[in-house]
């Protein structure tokens, strides 16, 4: 407990001077449903990360033919058009808090202030949920490389992308699949 207290605590001093971007899904796929691994993660070295969970027990998050979705901040994705519900929540200096929590868990409300969204990690699917195409985009930074902005379907005419748009009111992140 004295630990949870420490980290929320931290948290809240960090939570005045950052906060994540928001997030915004487009499918805008007409024939393929997307389903992977939606993961944020903190340019702090050792700093809790996430995959958000769809539906559980899946490990999966799945946006729908034409799908879309507005994310403010992670501890209200619950709420929205396609609701992640849980986050199954990583903490490497801290093991005993790695787990499944609820979207509006107070450690899913302390990473608000430091974690960003990272990427998505996604195979299309046709009707049958065969896949048919996979793909790996989002931010090359915070995911060492692993990620890039932007990647065409080897198998597909599709293409997802991921970028960030900053103006004066602040910075929104998109993840875009045609």
């Amino acid at each position: 407990m004295k630990k949870l207290t420490i980290i929320l605590s931290i948290a809240a001093g960090i939570s005045a001077s950052a906060q994540s971007t928001p997030l915004q899904v487009n499918n805008y796929n007409p024939d393929y449903i997307a389903v992977g691994r939606l993961m944020t993660k903190s340019a702090t070295p050792y700093s809790p990360y996430m995959y958000a969970i769809g539906t559980y027990p899946s490990t999966n998050y799945t946006i729908p033919i034409n799908g879309y979705s507005y994310y403010e901040h992670f501890d209200t994705t619950g709420t929205a058009n396609i609701p992640i519900l849980y986050w199954n929540y990583g903490d490497p200096l801290n093991p005993a808090n790695s787990n499944t929590y609820p979207y509006n868990h107070p450690l899913i409300t302390a990473v608000n202030s430091i974690d960003e969204w990272e990427g998505y990690a996604f195979s299309l699917r046709d009707s049958n949920g065969q896949s048919v195409d996979s793909f790996e985009v989002g931010d090359p930074v915070l995911s060492a490389g692993f990620l890039q902005p932007n990647q065409s379907g080897v198998n597909t005419p599709s293409f997802a992308e991921w970028f960030t748009i900053s103006s004066g009111a602040g910075n929104i992140t998109y993840l875009q699949i045609y």
